[in-house]
């Protein structure tokens, strides 16, 4: 019994951190500006559904956190680690997202538009034709074994030579600028 509960103990996010976050942005980032050397952990936090514009994530603990329907327009989630996290339907527009690991991340339907993944890792992510896609940086991101993304999604993204395209992409991407000739 006891192992089960320290298991458990380590599978919760920080209650100190959920209850900072519920009480919302303007608390959340003040705590931050506050707590600069805090490494903040919501890791398995179950916040579906938040408001979370312009929220100060950077840096964050976010690892198979629940954030399904939520708006993070704006916010700020650089280096973050939401590698599992579910995020469904999640409004991530303009978010800056560099460096951020998204490996094994569910992105299904969600709103990635002028989102910056510059040098994100996004391998093993879940996207699908609903996953909305306009202006945004994949300069550097790794999307290998990433499912669900279509070229017409990458053609309008900004990419270059270091964006590492799944291997059904890729082929897709060379068959496509070879039938150009």
């Amino acid at each position: 019994m006891a192992q089960t509960l320290i298991y458990w103990e380590i599978n919760m996010p920080i209650e100190e951190h959920l209850n900072k976050i519920k009480q919302g942005v303007d608390a959340w980032n003040q705590w931050r500006e506050e707590n600069l050397d805090t490494v903040p952990d919501l890791s398995h936090a179950d916040i579906r559904g938040y408001q979370l514009q312009k929220i100060n994530l950077s840096n964050t603990d976010l690892k198979e956190t629940k954030l399904q329907y939520s708006n993070l327009t704006g916010a700020n989630l650089e280096k973050a680690d939401l590698s599992k996290a579910r995020l469904l339907e999640t409004t991530l527009q303009s978010a800056n997202l560099k460096s951020t690991n998204l490996s094994g991340t569910g992105l299904l339907e969600s709103n990635l538009q002028f989102a910056d993944l510059e040098n994100s890792n996004l391998e093993g992510a879940q996207f699908n034709e609903g996953t909305i896609f306009n202006q945004t940086n994949l300069k550097g991101a790794k999307l290998k074994d990433a499912t669900g993304l279509t070229t017409s999604q990458v053609n309008l993204c900004q990419t270059d030579s270091k964006t590492q395209l799944p291997d059904y992409l890729e082929e897709e991407l060379d068959d496509d600028f070879l039938l150009q000739f």
